[in-house]
């Protein structure tokens, strides 16, 4: 979909990697959850392909696809398509989509054709621990090792990288989540381990959740022994290096940046646009959005 010629935008330089973030919504309630509030309404069709193009004729090199719960979006297949459309240069982008993994299978199918990356949760190894994080659907963690194992096996363009939130809920089985996975053609690309951020629904419940730097980095030790064991490359995200790494575009077209008090909105994209304001460099540090996306999502 490309914009009208009547609402062309002034051309101007977008950071490399974006997160877009259309929907809030989502069938979970995970109490450690830094996405949008599940209660914001979610972009409609045509202004989320509308984003997807400006980012693409933008000249942006990679995009997560996340929120909310995505694949929730009815017009899903249609955004990932608009986002995997070559760009400027005839090169394409990385287009990940980042799920809960509950789709059906029968949904899954229309997304993944136009994947780079797919992101998918993992908790713990110890199901109760699991249940206490991932809560709203029970058999949570089954499905997700399902979904793993059809697109490892039927969508090898699709790469795959393992997430893993460490709160005070999982220190124990958070470090063996790979022990999941029976089968090593099925173990993900990329394993990240993720500190808890205090944002939105992290904030509400950090008092009980959060856990001390000193913890966290016990804990990333243990995981990069198991990750060494099986042969996977661990990645590590630290609220510490958060700042100036993200550039979202939330549900109602705000941008939002994160910096030293947390995440900051700073206008809707199409007024900046439009206005000709939206200086990226002045908003992330492009060398720390770069490594992060890079870092997460290689090239293959």
């Amino acid at each position: 979909m490309r914009l009208p010629a009547s609402v062309e935008l002034p051309p101007v330089r977008l950071p490399a990697f974006v997160d877009l973030r259309p929907i809030g919504r989502c069938n979970l309630d995970c109490p450690f959850c830094f996405g949008p509030r599940h209660d914001v309404p979610s972009m409609d069709e045509e202004t989320a392909l509308r984003v997807a193009s400006v980012l693409r004729d933008g000249g942006v090199q990679g995009v997560v696809i996340s929120g909310g719960e995505p694949t929730l979006l009815p017009y899903l297949p249609d955004l990932v398509r608009e986002l995997s459309d070559p760009l400027p240069d005839g090169r394409r982008p990385r287009v990940v989509l980042s799920t809960n993994g509950l789709a059906p299978l029968r949904a899954m199918e229309r997304v993944l054709p136009g994947l780079s990356w797919i992101a998918l949760p993992l908790e713990s190894k110890d199901e109760t621990e699991h249940k206490l994080m991932r809560t709203g659907v029970a058999p949570h963690r089954d499905k997700v090792l399902g979904l793993l194992r059809e697109v490892r096996k039927n969508h090898q363009h699709v790469r795959v990288k393992l997430g893993t939130v460490v709160t005070r809920l999982n220190t124990k089985g958070a470090t063996d989540v790979l022990d999941l996975i029976e089968d090593d053609g099925s173990l993900p690309h990329v394993w990240k381990v993720y500190q808890m951020s205090e944002t939105n629904y992290g904030a509400d419940n950090k008092d009980w959740l959060s856990i001390g730097d000193d913890e966290f980095e016990d804990v990333v030790a243990r995981c990069q022994e198991a990750a060494d064991r099986r042969g996977v490359p661990l990645r590590v995200y630290r609220n510490s290096t958060r700042t100036g790494s993200y550039f979202f575009v939330d549900p109602d077209c705000e941008v939002v940046v994160v910096d030293e008090d947390g995440e900051r909105r700073t206008g809707n994209l199409f007024e900046r646009l439009a206005r000709g304001t939206l200086r990226p460099a002045e908003l992330i540090a492009p060398a720390r959005n770069a490594e992060n996306f890079d870092g997460t999502y290689p090239d293959a």
